[in-house]
């Protein structure tokens, strides 16, 4: 490899929320040797390009208000053809500051008090805290587990969609927290569905950029020819290149209807300038760091290997989905532990943060989500904390 993944920043030094003591003594009650495996954030340096950009730019002395310039632009429209195949034009882009703000907006602006919102689960709660928030209804439609994998209940789908009156579909497209890539049948036909029913389908593809075979990726515009008039794209270099600390997240909507009607309701709410080093990450993420993902994410492959022989060699009974993309493990807990306080009080005694799977809305009681985006001397050690806790418990009542 041609960068060193295996070394260890200190997050600390730089405040961040997922390795701050305070925070995890308060959230978690863990000391200041914890591991924190929560928040979906990476624990590498980003790409000595990106890293470049920042220090020239803040080099200038000037932070005064910016725009999203034409070099912006033409980065995005490149980054989508060259990587996802898919044509995009600078009008259908928006720069929105985060994914989770601009779900809430678009609930806010598309639909009214009462409306039906539909939503898979397990799914991101901020997902259902968007809904909830607009005042609308949420409905979800469970995930079916078959052979520790997720599928697409499609007939119970276009039930609910028929009986609740469904106006908008939240769906993840890599799923989080499973990592499951859909295939492009199973997209077309939930486009099919969303076309069919006038459901508005909003597709949150922030967790794209890392995925282990790519020639299995499709992005939900190319599963349908005529999807792209009926869907609002949550696009984000957040999570692949670790920039989510500058708000650099983006939506693409073709349908100049929508389009109209969603830009007219984010300059009701305010959003304008965007942060002044989040163009110049972006640009230097998708015109000069291809090479880094493509090495960050074959090691991230490396770290998942890692954990499913370290979890079927030493913790049988705990089964890890195998994940298609994303950093993030999902670990059936259901045959190790009687219940989520169980759970908690297990990750407690290893001085580790984990996402309990109660927290993603529906259908993931007794799960565990393990954000494994880390260097594997960190990662082994906390298996190795998970094993010596283990073999403590298994020797006495718990």
């Amino acid at each position: 490899m041609k960068y060193d993944f295996d070394h260890v920043i200190d997050r600390k030094l730089g405040k961040c929320r997922k390795w701050d003591n305070k925070i995890l003594k308060e959230k978690f009650g863990l000391n200041e040797n914890a591991i924190p495996m929560d928040l979906a954030d990476l624990d590498f340096e980003c790409s000595p390009a990106i890293k470049k950009a920042m220090v020239d730019r803040a080099a200038l002395g000037d932070y005064g208000y910016t725009y999203a310039y034409d070099e912006y632009y033409d980065a995005l429209i490149s980054w989508n053809k060259r990587r996802f195949h898919v044509d995009i034009k600078k009008e259908w882009i928006k720069l929105t500051f985060g994914t989770c703000g601009t779900l809430h907006y678009i609930v806010q602006c598309f639909c009214k008090p009462g409306d039906a919102v539909m939503i898979n689960t397990p799914a991101y709660d901020p997902f259902a805290e968007a809904v909830e928030h607009g005042g609308c209804r949420l409905i979800c439609n469970s995930l079916k587990l078959e052979n520790m994998r997720y599928y697409l209940d499609f007939e119970t789908m276009e039930k609910q969609m028929v009986e609740e009156k469904v106006k908008l579909f939240i769906f993840c497209s890599p799923q989080n927290p499973s990592g499951r890539v859909w295939t492009k049948e199973e997209l077309h036909r939930l486009s099919e569905l969303c076309i069919k029913h006038n459901v508005l389908l909003v597709c949150d593809e922030i967790h794209r950029d890392v995925i282990f075979d790519r020639a299995s990726f499709t992005t939900l515009w190319n599963a349908h020819e005529e999807i792209a008039d009926y869907s609002i794209m949550c696009v984000s270099p957040n999570k692949g290149f670790n920039l989510g600390g500058l708000k650099s997240s983006y939506i693409i909507i073709k349908n100049k209807e929508i389009r109209e009607c969603f830009l007219a309701y984010l300059q009701k709410v305010y959003v304008t300038s965007p942060h002044v080093f989040a163009i110049p990450a972006i640009v230097a993420a998708y015109n000069k760091s291809e090479e880094w993902l493509d090495e960050l994410t074959q090691y991230i492959s490396e770290n998942f290997e890692i954990v499913y022989e370290w979890f079927e060699t030493h913790m049988p009974k705990a089964k890890v989905m195998k994940s298609d993309s994303s950093f993030l493990a999902w670990i059936d807990m259901r045959d190790v532990f009687e219940n989520e306080e169980e759970i908690t009080r297990f990750f407690t005694e290893a001085n580790i943060s984990m996402v309990i799977g109660s927290y993603f809305v529906a259908d993931g009681e007794n799960w565990v989500r393990l954000n494994i985006g880390t260097q594997k001397s960190i990662l082994k050690e906390a298996l190795s904390r998970i094993g010596e806790v283990y073999a403590r418990w298994e020797k006495k009542e718990r």
